[in-house]
């Protein structure tokens, strides 16, 4: 079984890596978005504490299921928002949807998780590549946005999001 402190780094680092490959697909315009070191630290920790417990109260010995692990960390990233504007005095930016995107994205990587820990990013961007994804992807991100949720029910989410793409 991995460490706090293992885990913790993969998820810095997977976030890191996702909040990359957003802005340079440019679903995230890093001229006005940063992620910042310290929010995405208190994320991965209030992740890392809720994922213990989840364990221990399901008896979980081993790894999390990827859905788990990507309906925890999605709930996390939304509660602690780490990507802030690089300008906090430009009113447009209050309405952007980035954290958003990136909660989402992760999470799909985290689903997409091979037995050697790498991203099928192939498999990724099938699903993202499907027509009926946009359309159940605005609704994802309206949720996280605006509708009570728990991170138990994201990870009814990204387990159905799981099954229906393969």
């Amino acid at each position: 079984m991995q460490t706090d402190e293992t885990i913790e780094e993969k998820r810095v680092k997977s976030i890191f890596g996702a909040f990359i490959l957003l802005a340079r697909k440019g679903f995230i315009d890093c001229d006005r978005f940063t992620l910042n070191a310290s929010l995405l630290k208190l994320t991965v920790k209030h992740y890392s504490r809720n994922l213990k417990a989840l364990k221990i109260r399901y008896g979980i010995e081993d790894n999390a299921q990827p859905q788990k692990a990507a309906g925890f960390i999605t709930a996390a990233i939304m509660k602690f928002r780490p990507v802030l504007p690089k300008n906090g005095s430009d009113g447009n930016l209050f309405h952007g949807d980035e954290n958003e995107v990136l909660a989402a994205f992760h999470g799909f990587c985290i689903c997409a998780e091979q037995i050697d820990g790498k991203i099928d990013l192939p498999q990724v961007v099938s699903l993202w590549s499907k027509p009926e994804f946009g359309e159940w992807l605005k609704n994802f991100i309206y949720l996280l946005r605006f509708g009570d949720y728990t991170a138990e029910s994201l990870v009814l989410s990204f387990d159905a999001l799981a099954r229906f793409a393969k």
